[in-house]
């Protein structure tokens, strides 16, 4: 998945990172502990208990920090959506739409 992030944040932003510069956190979470801006465009029905995963790139330069997040099914890791942050704000997902 750090793969795909990668892409992700090169194809939505033109920055090129490497495996080295990002951090990640996989943790198992309620639906009600979402992130709002995650969850507002998602149309799909999440269950109680989502697995997400986040993958954090901060630049250093201009301290803005990148989210790329993953919510799958806890039991069969099926998909539910993925999308990018940047700065705590819907970028994009996984319908491919900008929100800037």
């Amino acid at each position: 998945m750090l793969h795909q992030a990668i892409i992700i944040l090169k194809e939505q932003t033109g920055i090129e990172t490497t495996e080295k510069d990002w951090g990640f956190e996989s943790v198992t979470a309620e639906r009600e502990e979402l992130d709002p801006a995650i969850i507002q465009v998602s149309n799909i029905e999440l269950p109680a208990l989502v697995m997400t995963h986040l993958f954090v790139y901060v630049d250093q330069e201009s301290s803005k920090d990148y989210v790329v997040y993953f919510l799958m099914d806890i039991n069969s890791e099926h998909e539910f959506t993925r999308g990018l942050l940047i700065e705590g704000k819907l970028q994009w997902d996984l319908n491919g739409e900008s929100y800037a």
